[in-house]
């Protein structure tokens, strides 16, 4: 398989199955509740550094979310080996209707683009968002 990105993880977070072409990590409860949640996964459609905030909201509405909402968006993040566009959102899953925080950036490389998200419950987030934040910026790209 390719390898076009590094993802960093904290050590109380273990790598969990998901996509193929994807990488997950997560940590959870006693009770197997996500306490923390770290995903890459290459470019899958027509995600841009320009209009990553309005599709990472959509996508959550299509996919997995009942409610989604952007609270803040940044662009022109530097990563290592390429620069980014980030989102903060809220969100309500589906399944359970529970409530998470996210970070979800698009990241464009020299010879590749991909997707790094860093979520957790919205309950947590507080605690849980520098944690996060760090492992995103430790995010390598091609």
């Amino acid at each position: 398989a390719d390898h076009d990105a590094v993802l960093a993880y904290p050590p109380t977070m273990h790598l969990v199955a998901g996509d193929r072409s994807a990488v997950s990590a997560a940590e959870f409860s006693s009770s197997g509740r996500y306490l923390l949640y770290l995903n890459a996964t290459p470019r899958q459609g027509d995600e841009t550094l320009r209009n990553w905030a309005s599709f990472r909201v959509s996508h959550l509405l299509d996919d997995d979310a009942s409610q989604a909402h952007e609270l803040a968006s940044i662009s022109g993040v530097r990563f290592l080996g390429g620069t980014g566009t980030c989102v903060s959102d809220a969100y309500v899953t589906k399944v359970g209707a529970h409530h998470f925080t996210e970070i979800a950036c698009f990241v464009q490389g020299r010879t590749s683009a991909s997707v790094i998200i860093g979520a957790a419950p919205t309950a947590s987030w507080s605690s849980s968002s520098a944690l996060l934040r760090r492992a995103i910026a430790g995010y390598q790209i091609q």
